[in-house]
């Protein structure tokens, strides 16, 4: 077994190596464009448009469209969404395609340069009719009849919202709102919040905490730091200088696990902290109405359950699940999807299949605490990588362990495993929420620094 674990290791050590070296050449060869997010408000609603720049002059702007249109436009197999580029006057100069499910033997020209460019220069004076000024493609008329009503209302909307309200103005300079840096002040004060709970192990302020992190970075922010966030800086495509509340959330969560470990995944993550208060709901109604031989119970003592003896029995695999999704998202960036933050967050604009896997997911989570977490959470393997060598780190101090397995039993992310006959907590795994300290009865888990390990 310890063989194949160090094989393993190993081939991902290789295939990391290879990938990483890859993207920093491939990164000299694509060219990311600059733009700064911006949004108008539509019946209190708001519709996001990007400006691109280039020597602090604006030289035109694009929007998505599946958030442009006056209703949802699906193709023949789902949604369409496009990236509609604009000049200053309203013109149209380029679209490039960013979700589509359209059968490619008859729909795959609709999507190819040659089709789309008939659009280019066109504005809400122009006409858009199929087999006229637009040329249809024969055996795909519903996918292009949908390109067609989602590119036309998009024109009309932006000239109705945008151009005609002359809201974007030529000169452009690096302002930051006032909003920016209210948002971002209280990003500091929730890592503030939760690095003070975390040391002085303040278990009410991290559900308080949980708690408006859904609010502020789930709702308002719609999902926090997603492992798309990490694909964007890997490829160098940096978002603006101006938006430092992304850039803030980035540093931060960087910087605290280097020094703490995964403090963000236990404090800080809006899904995380979704499912790990839906699992407690859930053991609040066990306890509440349900009896347990008789008792009420502090936990769950999972290891008399046949599956979870499974998944414990082989942990050291499965871990590894997270790190091969992340070289499969970095191969094929479109898999990203896989992450369901943004459906809890975004689930009145999320396609029904996508809201069933969603539920899937949260049902796995409420049976199985953190699973998500623990096996397949591709940012929360990335953060584990910085957290093996962060500056402090809980330690189950052996000297006066005597083996009950509570801190064991109780983590939420089995990171404490029995190694040489000693409880060790790995660190790659731990998500600092603090539960084997508040449950260890000789307060005998501390925080020491890494050096004393």
């Amino acid at each position: 077994m310890g063989m194949k674990i160090k094989i393993i290791k190993k081939f991902f050590l290789i295939i990391f190596i290879f990938l990483f070296t890859n993207i920093f050449v491939l990164s000299e060869e694509i060219y990311f464009e600059k733009f700064v997010s911006s949004y108008i408000l539509v019946n209190n609603q708001p519709k996001y448009y990007y400006l691109t720049y280039e020597n602090k002059q604006i030289t035109g702007f694009f929007i998505e469209s599946i958030e442009w249109t006056d209703e949802k436009i699906k193709g023949y197999a789902g949604n369409i969404n496009l990236q509609i580029y604009f000049s200053l006057d309203g013109k149209i100069k380029n679209i490039k395609v960013i979700e589509q499910y359209e059968t490619k033997k008859y729909a795959k020209d609709v999507f190819e340069e040659k089709y789309l460019s008939q659009y280019y220069n066109k504005d809400n004076k122009s006409q858009f009719i199929l087999g006229e000024d637009i040329k249809a493609i024969s055996g795909a008329t519903i996918s292009c009849n949908a390109v067609n009503e989602i590119i036309y209302q998009c024109v009309n909307n932006v000239h109705k919202y945008i151009i005609g309200k002359k809201i974007i103005k030529k000169d452009f300079s690096l302002r930051i709102s006032k909003i920016e840096i209210l948002k971002t002040l209280t990003l500091y004060i929730l890592f503030f919040m939760s690095i003070y709970g975390f040391l002085y192990n303040l278990k009410i302020l991290r559900y308080i905490t949980m708690c408006i992190t859904i609010v502020f970075l789930g709702i308002m922010y719609k999902g926090g730091l997603s492992f798309g966030h990490i694909q964007n800086f890997l490829y160098l495509n940096f978002t603006s200088i101006s938006n430092i509340f992304i850039w803030s959330l980035f540093m931060l969560v960087i910087i605290t696990t280097l020094i703490f470990g995964r403090l963000y995944c236990g404090w800080l993550c809006p899904f995380g902290a979704v499912i790990e208060l839906l699992f407690d709901l859930k053991r609040y109604i066990e306890k509440r109405y349900k009896k347990t031989l008789g008792k009420e119970i502090e936990f769950e003592i999972i290891e008399d359950k046949k599956i979870v003896k499974s998944l414990r029995k082989y942990e050291s695999f499965y871990r590894y699940i997270k790190f091969f999704l992340i070289i499969i998202i970095l191969i094929s960036p479109s898999l990203i999807l896989i992450e369901p933050f943004q459906y809890i967050f975004y689930i009145t604009q999320t396609e029904i299949k996508f809201v069933i896997y969603l539920l899937l997911i949260l049902i796995i989570c409420i049976i199985f605490v953190r699973l998500w977490c623990r096996y397949l959470c591709p940012l929360g393997a990335f953060l584990g990588l910085f957290s093996k060598i962060s500056f402090l780190n809980l330690q189950i101090l052996q000297e006066h362990c005597f083996r009950c397995e509570i801190c064991k039993t109780i983590c939420p992310t089995n990171a404490i495993i029995e190694k040489n006959n000693k409880l060790q907590i790995l660190n790659t795994e731990c998500i600092l929420c603090n539960k084997c300290r508040q449950n260890c009865g000789p307060q005998n888990i501390k925080i020491v620094k890494k050096l004393q390990h």
